[in-house]
């Protein structure tokens, strides 16, 4: 009997094979083993986490009441968007699996072929034509959301609800059915692969974690890899993805090296989560990740006061109360609950517990100024941003990315929208609003270089002759070339001289190499004419000559 030492996280248990009512799965053991399909009602039964109210809980005295209000911090609502998360992930999860077959060869040649295609990519590729092997299927999933949001919560429901090690005894094989690891603050896709090996040496016993920390990123990721196909990963999560820095890890390049990797050669579905300051990530460096947006993505967003969801928290909520008086919920209560929330379900949460504990053993009763009172005295480090939210402006509310969707055009249209506007004017939208995107960054860069100094001309030149897919590269290119920009007709920049010896020699033809200690009078003039540009400042200053009056002509 295989023997197994006891995981961190999940649960262990021993396969059994169900019908899984789904045609193409039939014969995949690895699919056949996870828990059976749910309904939307099923899964809403699984992921929650809070019990009926305990009248006897009432009897107890003042101080005891206090610390069962502490309960709430631990309850999960299940809302809309728990439930379009899980169906998602029920998908995606078994589809990553009907590329590995342990029943048939397809399985041995699938991991011989992700191992040969890390290290000799265009013989694995031969390989692939020659002898059938099986494509990977897998697909990932992106969740961004506002900090409170309950994204990280809900996702680790998610996972509770499969076994995060089956042992197959028939086969001999034990599936790792799921990783979640939380991206270091660090922001590098080196001590990312770290955190993994150091989870799955934990979970399957086996490796040594402190062998691996001299490696090189790219050694990692073949390492991180191989580990993966071994143990038959299911899905890897990668949570605070907002950490992960371009700069930190090498740039946009290793990154979406890092995740193809994963996701097309290995196989293995990944789940993606992060705060809004994460949506560069998924818009722009993995975008060329096809099945990145397979299963779609998910904007979790703070509850608006009309939603249904809204509703949903509050009346769950508002009957856990241990207060000797029970309260009415209001309409005065529920937009006092809102306004100090701001639609936010941990906060919300948190203002009710501390509301319950504030009158608890007093006046024992919830009013909409206790709420009030309690929120302002008790949650003031918040305001700031909460004030934002309220005001309802867009460049206040950009301040505080954490709890604040900044929605790009994409986000905004339906499928139905898109299908129409395709139809009608017979264009692919998201390569439409792909190159507007680029646009706008092209537009921003030769702003940005003409705030610098540079003429349009050569602002317009060096971006377009520059043009990276990562922004900030892109814009030191750009800078560069600005610098180093020959003009051909009509300006020379030219060595600065005296007017004497402008009159007595001829004029060196050469290109000037910008020096910022040479030009603080320039900004200092720049401060005081706030509409010319540092470019008409230099240009008076004598830095920039016409090529035709320095010659006479």
């Amino acid at each position: 009997m295989l023997k197994y030492k006891k995981p961190i996280r999940g649960r262990i248990e021993f396969a059994e094979y169900k019908e899984t009512g789904v045609p193409c799965y039939n014969n995949y053991p690895m699919i056949e083993a996870l828990p059976e399909i749910m309904d939307a009602f099923e899964a809403a039964k699984k992921i929650k986490v809070f019990k009926e109210f305990n009248p006897e809980e009432l009897k107890l005295s003042s101080s005891k009441r206090k610390h069962c209000v502490e309960q709430l911090l631990t309850y999960l609502i299940p809302l809309n968007k728990h439930l379009e998360v899980e169906a998602k992930f029920s998908i995606f999860i078994r589809r990553g699996y009907l590329s590995r077959n342990i029943t048939n060869n397809d399985h041995t040649r699938r991991m011989r072929n992700a191992i040969l295609s890390l290290k000799r990519p265009e013989i694995a590729e031969l390989e692939r034509q020659e002898n059938d092997v099986p494509l990977p299927t897998s697909s990932a999933l992106g969740i961004i959301g506002i900090s409170g949001a309950g994204k990280s919560t809900g996702i680790t429901r998610i996972l509770d609800i499969y076994p995060q090690v089956i042992i197959h005894e028939k086969y001999e094989e034990k599936q790792l059915v799921w990783v979640k690891i939380d991206c270091p603050v660090t922001g590098t896709i080196k001590q990312l692969c770290l955190s993994f090996i150091k989870e799955i040496g934990e979970l399957m016993g086996g490796i040594d974690y402190n062998e691996y920390k001299d490696y090189k990123t790219d050694e990692l990721i073949n390492v991180m890899s191989a580990l993966a196909l071994e143990h038959h990963l299911g899905v890897l999560v990668i949570d605070e993805i907002q950490y992960l820095h371009e700069h930190a890890s090498g740039g946009a390049a290793i990154m979406l090296n890092f995740f193809n990797t994963l996701i097309n050669t290995i196989g293995v579905p990944i789940v993606l989560i992060g705060t809004p300051k994460a949506r560069r990530l998924f818009t722009k460096e993995f975008r060329n990740i096809k099945r990145l947006t397979a299963q779609g993505s998910v904007e979790w967003d703070r509850l608006m006061e009309t939603d249904n969801d809204w509703k949903t928290l509050i009346s769950h909520l508002w009957k856990q109360q241990w207060t000797l008086k029970k309260a009415e919920l209001t309409p005065e209560i529920e937009h006092a609950l809102y306004y100090e929330s701001q639609g936010i379900p941990d906060l919300v949460v948190k203002i009710f517990k501390e509301s319950q504990k504030r009158v608890i053993g007093t006046s024992e009763l919830l009013t909409a100024s206790v709420i009030h009172s309690v929120a302002q005295d008790q949650f003031r480090i918040l305001q700031p941003p909460l004030d934002a939210l309220r005001s309802g402006d867009k460049k206040e509310m950009e301040k505080y990315l954490d709890i604040f969707m900044s929605y790009d055009p994409a986000t905004l249209i339906t499928p139905e929208e898109k299908r129409m506007y395709e139809e009608t004017y017979e264009i692919n939208l998201e390569e439409a609003l792909y190159e507007q995107e680029q646009d706008n960054q092209l537009q921003e860069i030769i702003n940005w270089l003409m705030d610098a100094g540079f003429s349009a001309e050569v602002a317009r030149s060096s971006t377009n002759k520059t043009k990276l897919a990562d922004l900030n590269q892109w814009k030191r290119a750009a800078y560069q070339a600005a610098l180093n920009y020959k003009p051909e007709e009509e300006e020379l920049v030219v060595e600065r001289t005296t007017k004497s010896s402008a009159k007595d020699s001829n004029i060196k033809k050469s290109q000037r190499k910008y020096k910022p200690n040479s030009l603080f009078p320039v900004l200092s003039m720049k401060e005081k004419e706030k509409n010319a540009t540092l470019y008409e400042l230099i240009r008076r200053a004598g830095y920039i000559q016409n090529v035709k009056s320095s010659l006479g002509l």
